[in-house]
């Protein structure tokens, strides 16, 4: 069996996005706020100053941690200063939880937030070919599957409207392979609250696993992750690494040494964010000009 470790203690705070930040000063983005997505769920938008309509910014969409079950969108544009100043426009979400709707809906819920950018694009001066999905943790695990679920998958809500091709996924200490947390003699109870009262919960936490859905036109893929994370196994993200090469697909990983779950200090943070902007630059996510400075 794989190596995945679950604390339910720590697992269910919510990773936040300054997992990202540093202490430099945050650009003036203009706020856009409480706006209703679906099922009378949230996003913000912080809109870069930069960003115009003859030139959109790449647009980073993030997903909070918490276990499937608890925590919130960000709501402040200073949680994401470091990703404004490499240029992006930015979008913070919130998602149904475990107590609203069980799996897949919060899967769902994500798809949707990347069907409401594409729809929305325009309006915010935001760049549909350049959406990133971002997520902390459990929102790790989101920004991994809207990324990665083809555009045909059933577990999209038709309604919300068709989906913007992801340009890259950032993902932070998420959880990969989830069928060892239903399937262990001790199986995580968040995980198992979150798959619900199904009759083959190991057959829809492979559905809900990112690690089902690898194949080689995926997005580039940045994986952050703590060697000594005692919540989400540090392998778990090696796994997925070892399967997106394999796959030929454009990936990378910055490894904290010695880091748990988030919390980096702000000297990792730092290191961290100049491999990010490093690898999207590559991608053709950022530009090296004006926006990407």
């Amino acid at each position: 069996m794989k190596k995945l470790i679950f604390c339910l203690a720590l697992f269910a705070l919510p990773a936040a996005a300054q997992d990202a930040e540093t202490t430099d000063k945050t650009p003036i983005a203009t706020a856009y706020q409480n706006i209703v997505y679906t099922h009378d769920q949230m996003v913000d938008v912080f809109v870069n100053p930069n960003a115009t309509a003859a030139k959109p910014a790449p647009v980073l969409v993030y997903f909070h941690g918490g276990a499937w079950a608890r925590g919130e969108r960000p709501k402040a544009a200073s949680s994401f200063g470091s990703f404004i100043k490499m240029g992006f426009s930015v979008v913070s979400v919130d998602y149904r939880m475990t107590a609203q709707a069980t799996a897949p809906a919060a899967v769902t819920d994500a798809l949707c937030a990347l069907s409401w950018v594409r729809a929305n694009a325009k309006q915010y001066n935001l760049d549909a070919s350049r959406v990133v999905a971002y997520g902390t943790s459990a929102g790790g695990h989101l920004a991994l599957m809207a990324g990665m679920l083809p555009g045909n998958t059933d577990i999209a809500d038709p309604k919300c409207g068709p989906l913007p091709k992801v340009a890259a996924i950032l993902d932070y200490y998420g959880p990969t392979d989830l069928v060892p947390g239903v399937t262990a003699e001790k199986p995580w109870a968040s995980l198992v609250n979150w798959i619900g009262p199904v009759k083959d919960p190991a057959a829809l936490a492979k559905q809900m696993s990112p690690i089902s859905y690898i194949r080689k036109d995926l997005p580039p893929v940045f994986i952050v992750h703590g060697t000594d994370d005692p919540t989400v196994a540090y392998t778990q993200s090696t796994l997925l690494l070892d399967a997106l090469k394999k796959a030929g697909v454009a990936t990378d990983m910055y490894s904290v040494q010695g880091g748990v779950h988030g919390k980096f200090v702000p000297e990792e943070k730092t290191k961290i964010n100049a491999a990010v902007k490093t690898f999207l630059t590559a991608q053709g996510v950022l530009d090296q000009g004006v926006l990407g400075k």
